[in-house]
């Protein structure tokens, strides 16, 4: 189960291509409200680089978990 949720993860592209103070967007259209607030305006880019280090630090996290 564990190596099933690190390929889908490692496949799912997620490509932000909207970004407000309380949700994000992906290119194929998901919409996902923001986990923490934002105190500013960040920038897609700024945004993407975020959303791509948290899921480097899940996939890090799940691959380390004992089976």
């Amino acid at each position: 189960m564990k190596n099933k949720i690190i390929k889908i993860m490692e496949e799912k592209n997620m490509k932000v291509v909207r970004v407000s103070k309380t949700e994000y967007e992906l290119e194929n259209g998901d919409v996902y409200p923001n986990v923490f607030e934002l105190d500013e305006d960040i920038t897609v880019e700024e945004f993407q680089k975020l959303l791509d280090e948290s899921k480097s630090m899940i996939l890090n996290h799940i691959k380390n978990i004992e089976e």
